[in-house]
């Protein structure tokens, strides 16, 4: 089951699982079809995948499951804003801790997205290679985890994703709000703050 292979190697890596009753995992793993099979990762493409991964009986379960990006499309990365900025920004692969809060992407009251609220990293593609080696390491904020727009289904990543988790279908991505609504920490606290966890697909 490939929910029990992201959580042994999230386990591995060290890193927070949330075993409680409702509780989510929060996990996007690059470079991995909807299936779990890896891919090129090639630029521009929808080519990662969201899950959320939740406990039931003791056993880690998949409960949703989304084509994303977990990177900048092309036109971001050859944007002249991100030559500004040192580079677009491509978040680092690890976990977040108590990184985002439920709220609106740019503050658009008909996007609900998880926006963040504590310390991400992103790696600076000044080279524009489409690769995050040998890139500066910084703090970044604006990563959010929104989705796109009612009704489109894009080719490209294009401008949707200038570092952000992005889905494709909006359908999905109000599903993805949701279920995380559900958690039962938020439900306690509106303010609560979800970690998230960004993994190498080619490494699961």
């Amino acid at each position: 089951m490939y929910a029990k292979r992201v959580i042994a190697h999230m386990e591995a890596l060290g890193y927070e699982i949330y075993r409680n009753p409702g509780e989510i995992n929060i996990v996007y793993v690059e470079g991995v079809n909807i299936d779990g099979v890896p891919n090129r990762d090639d630029l521009d493409h929808w080519n990662d995948l969201g899950l959320l991964i939740r406990f039931e009986n003791g056993e880690p379960m998949i409960i949703h499951r989304a084509v994303c990006t977990t990177e900048p499309g092309r036109a971001a990365t050859f944007a002249a804003n991100a030559l500004r900025l040192g580079g677009v920004a491509r978040v680092q692969l690890t976990q977040y801790v108590e990184a985002w809060q439920m709220g609106f992407h740019k503050s658009n009251p008909k996007h609900p997205a998880l926006v963040q609220r504590g310390d991400v990293l992103v790696c600076r593609d000044l080279n524009r290679d489409g690769k995050r080696t040998g890139d500066r390491i910084r703090p970044a904020t604006g990563i959010n985890q929104h989705g796109t727009r009612p009704g489109l289904i894009s080719k490209i990543v294009g401008l949707w994703s200038e570092g952000c988790l992005v889905r494709l279908l909006w359908k999905e991505h109000l599903e993805f709000i949701d279920l995380v609504k559900t958690d039962p920490r938020y439900i306690a606290d509106s303010k609560f703050l979800f970690t998230s966890t960004i993994l190498d697909g080619g490494k699961v």
